[in-house]
């Protein structure tokens, strides 16, 4: 009973600051955006109809293009709203949750209750899983709404990014949580946070560079390197490929028009070819790969908050 108050309590410390509500109200108004446009077969309809663009990029047989609409629904909304502005506020907004919960005079009382200090770390560190998971039901809820009502495609799998959200914020608050724990430092928490998350796309990147350039593979120690780097580091850019795969989109260069150049027209083809076989990933492996990281991040952070003197 005491571990769920204690979540309850990290929730609620949560739901107190002003970026719990400013995420709330980003989410209202790119769902009251996307609304503002229309798709139809032959045309898309901008601020309910006042605009109209003749087009059939969208549509096949005379049917809206569900792949396309769930690739935009994940590369552009998903990703670059939520994915990326939405994990960055999740951040900053939980980043000073353990260096304000390891003051004096704080931290005294709750060490007084009758709990082990990995429960209390636990109940603190879930409270923030708590935190995301609401601002991603509502994000994923009402954008799915939206895209069944107002475009009349109804997308099942892309709810399921609910929880692919989560586990990307978790995958990154696990280095914010062991930052605070030994720093006792909010700043320092957002940056390395951060500064980890750059990296560990920075070594997804460079895994994707080798694939599109197999003479890179030649050099077998550095193509070694890299494959291991990125099998041990969590694969934040895979949470994209996963969402795309259960809402049954397509490619991201099917977005775009063919290029007129023979040049750009073999590296779209190079690049969609990498992007397919990426969406056919095993999620056991990259999500269970990213998820032990996470989990020796987070022991880390249980025993230096277990021996610490307050």
């Amino acid at each position: 009973m005491q571990f769920w108050a204690l979540i309850v309590d990290s929730f609620r410390e949560s739901r107190d600051r002003k970026i719990f509500w400013v995420m709330l109200a980003i989410s209202l108004i790119v769902a009251a955006a996307m609304a503002c446009f229309g798709f139809a077969p032959g045309k898309v309809t901008v601020l309910f109809g006042m605009w109209e663009f003749k087009t059939d990029h969208f549509t096949i047989m005379g049917r809206l293009r569900a792949d396309l609409i769930a690739t935009i629904m994940v590369d552009v909304v998903l990703d670059l709203v939520f994915g990326w502005l939405g994990v960055v506020l999740a951040i900053i907004a939980t980043a000073g949750f353990f260096p304000a919960f390891m003051e004096r005079g704080t931290v005294d009382v709750i060490l007084s209750k009758p709990m082990s200090r990995w429960a209390i770390f636990l109940g603190k560190y879930l409270g923030s899983m708590v935190f995301i998971l609401l601002h991603a039901g509502v994000f994923v809820l009402l954008t799915f709404l939206v895209v069944g009502v107002r475009w009349g495609i109804w997308l099942p799998g892309y709810l399921l990014a609910i929880p692919l959200m989560v586990a990307l914020f978790s995958y990154l608050y696990c280095v914010s949580v062991l930052v605070a724990v030994y720093f006792r430092s909010t700043v320092a928490s957002v940056i390395i946070t951060l500064g980890a998350w750059f990296a560990f796309a920075g070594v997804q990147g460079v895994g994707d560079a080798f694939q599109q350039f197999p003479a890179w593979q030649e050099n077998r120690i550095a193509y070694s390197a890299v494959k291991t780097a990125r099998w041990i580091t969590p694969k934040t850019a895979d949470i994209t490929y996963l969402a795309k795969t259960w809402a049954g989109a397509t490619v991201g260069t099917e977005l775009f028009g063919e290029p007129e150049d023979e040049q750009g027209q073999e590296m779209m083809r190079t690049a969609g070819a990498i992007e397919a076989e990426r969406m056919q990933m095993s999620p056991v492996a990259t999500v269970g790969s990213s998820l032990l990281f996470e989990a020796v991040v987070v022991l880390l952070g249980m025993w230096k908050f277990s021996r610490r003197d307050y």
